[in-house]
């Protein structure tokens, strides 16, 4: 026996299904007449109306047959919905190897012959299939197949006119509270409008901010970065690391243990600015690496689910993440071992050109609990190269490099010193876009050779593009819900204002609607908001999806294994409405993280006494902003 495989719209169908109301129903004739008449022009003993549910098929008018239902997995008409367009017929069950091992064949109602004319609805759902049975194994001719198909289509004829006078029952009922409904729905219309307007007022005026931000942000990312190259002998690593202009949460570092591992870890947090700083800074502070009473080293699996248990336990904001990679080399073995959260995919660069690309093997951190991180090995051969790198990468210029363009410049490039500039030159032909993300590359050489960190890129000049069109949020109400209309490339500077947009009408337990059909692009930031939303949506009790995703913004999701947001994913779209109210980008608010900033900075600085002297005066100025003194925030 086997199971019947599932229609690819299964989820659409069923709730097609469930729209009739059909189901458990009493008998009616009009159905019964249907299925004598389909016996009878048939000559079949057997004539059911099956409609199939999730996990049975049910028989709104039987002829021939006692029971009213049966389980789904051994239903005909299971398989007669998988092709909509045409009759499945099996015209010897016993002989069938689908079907010979059947309960429905091997026992009651000892079906051989059977013929099943789907149930098509309008928009192409197969709602179940109207079928005639036999006891032994027999054809239909060319007249009784069309009479059957004919008869089918009564069928949806008698569902459709079911449905339609129930809407006009509904309809009914509803005009009797129409007014009162008109005047709540202008009321809650009015509020929406005001509160809108009041937040576009709160986000205006708020650049001489973010400048302070990302002046602090590029502080504390400096402070991150590793200091001193530890001595190899038949490695070498290389590093570049190029911030944006809007400073993000890039972090790196390369740890020489126990004088025979090496550990090289990248990391990415979500954000730009202070919030990503510090981001950075917490999962620095999680991350352990080596056991301290013996000194051997973590696994790059077991290292990755403790950093994100400590962020999970102490998370700094709703909604944020890093995504991470981290590689444990045992230099006498010249084994790799790779473990990924979420990262972009490593590059391994054989000597002979080849190319192999290692993706994630877990979520990005904190944003699962007890997520499980898999582990990935290479043995590394004279010549062999890997480069690990942060998205900034992908996103610097307007059109993102291959794997394939990489490694071929790589190869090209051979053992020169200044392979990574000379790499970022050419892949960016010399232009960056203005929004840029912030760019990190480690290159770990399988050959001897000079190590060398370069965190200062500034010779390395490349024209601006032209800046991209602002883009777009707009916002319409529709009687299913507030639908926002996100278009262009969306970046940090307007994920405040698409949050406290949306969450004015959650807070209300509205539902939200975000539509994606013209977004070009979302940074980390704007990711790590629609999974806030969609997780305050759900604690507050409505409902916040997003339509028409792109396959680029979708893959995106499912690289950070954002299971939430690809969950509210809408199978259908509602459409978008000509009249919209665009919202005010031109500045965001931040006087709400200021205090939460402070509270960070001061626990930072008493982290160690290097921290205390690297944020000392930030704690102050942060301080003297917020009109506190010490130890009061």
């Amino acid at each position: 026996m086997l199971e019947a495989l599932l229609p690819r719209d299964e989820a659409v169908r069923l709730e097609a299904l469930r729209e009739y109301a059909i189901l458990d129903t009493l008998p009616e004739q009009a159905y019964d007449d249907i299925t004598y008449l389909a016996s009878q022009m048939c000559d079949t003993p057997i004539a059911v109306v099956s409609l199939v549910d999730e996990d049975r098929q049910w028989f709104k008018s039987r002829r021939g047959l006692d029971v009213s239902e049966t389980p789904r997995d051994i239903a005909f008409c299971a398989h007669a919905i998988l092709n909509p367009g045409a009759l499945f017929i099996v015209e010897d069950a016993a002989k069938d190897s689908r079907f010979l091992d059947n309960p429905l064949v091997t026992g009651n109602p000892q079906i051989r012959f059977y013929a099943g004319a789907p149930l098509v609805t309008s928009e192409g759902h197969a709602l179940g299939a109207l079928c005639v049975i036999d006891r032994q194994p027999r054809q239909l001719s060319t007249a009784q197949q069309d009479t059957l198909r004919a008869l089918s289509r009564q069928v949806i004829a008698q569902l459709e006119l079911r449905r339609t006078a129930a809407r006009l029952q509904i309809n009914a009922d509803e005009l009797e509270e129409s007014h009162k409904a008109l005047e709540w729905r202008n009321e809650q219309l009015h509020r929406s409008r005001d509160e809108l307007m009041e937040l576009v007022r709160l986000l205006e005026g708020q650049a001489d901010v973010i400048e302070r931000d990302l002046h602090r942000a590029e502080i504390i990312q400096r402070s991150l970065l590793p200091q001193e190259m530890p001595a190899l002998a038949d490695f070498n690593v290389r590093t570049l690391y190029r911030p944006g202009r809007t400073i993000g949460g890039d972090l790196y570092d390369v740890v020489d243990i126990a004088d025979r591992y090496l550990a090289l870890v990248v990391a990415d947090a979500s954000g730009h600015g202070v919030s990503a700083a510090m981001l950075s800074v917490l999962f620095k502070h999680h991350m352990h690496l080596q056991d301290q009473a013996t000194g051997i080293p973590y696994r790059p699996g077991w290292a990755l689910a403790r950093i994100n248990e400590s962020l999970l336990a102490n998370p700094p904001a709703p909604g944020v993440f890093v995504t991470a990679i981290y590689c444990l080399l045992d230099t006498q073995e010249r084994r790799l071992v790779i473990g990924s959260a979420g990262h972009t995919p490593l590059l391994c660069l054989r000597a002979d050109g080849t190319v192999e690309e290692i993706g994630h093997t877990g979520p990005a951190l904190g944003l699962e609990e007890a997520a499980m991180f898999d582990e990935r090995e290479l043995v590394l051969e004279d010549g062999d190269r890997v480069l690990l790198y942060t998205d900034g990468l992908l996103d610097i210029c307007e059109t993102p490099p291959t794997v394939e363009s990489i490694g071929a410049t790589l190869h090209k490039l051979g053992a020169d010193p200044e392979a990574l500039e000379h790499l970022l030159r050419e892949v960016t032909q010399g232009r960056m876009r203005q929004d840029c993300d912030d760019v990190t590359l480690v290159l770990l050489n399988a050959s001897p050779g000079e190590s060398g960190f370069n965190e200062s890129v500034e010779a390395l000049e490349l024209t601006a593009s032209p800046a991209a069109k602002q883009p777009e949020i707009s916002y319409a109400e529709t009687p299913q819900a507030m639908l926002l209309i996100v278009e262009g490339r969306v970046t940090w500077l307007y994920g405040q204002i698409l949050f406290e947009t949306a969450m004015a009408v959650i807070n209300e337990k509205r539902d939200v609607v975000i539509d994606l059909s013209g977004c070009e692009h979302l940074d980390s930031t704007l990711l790590g908001t629609l999974h806030e939303l969609t997780l305050q949506a759900l604690e507050v009790g409505c409902s916040c999806v997003v339509q028409n995703v792109s396959p680029h913004l979708e893959a995106n999701f499912e690289e950070l294994s954002m299971t939430v947001v690809l969950e509210h994913m809408s199978a259908e779209s509602i459409e978008l409405p000509a009249q919209r109210t665009h919202l005010d980008l031109s500045a965001t608010h931040l006087d709400r993280q200021q205090n939460r900033l402070l509270k960070a900075h001061e626990v930072l600085a008493e982290l160690s006494d290097e921290n205390r002297e690297q944020f000392g005066s930030l704690v102050e100025t942060l301080r003297s902003e917020a009109g506190t003194k010490e130890g009061s925030a």
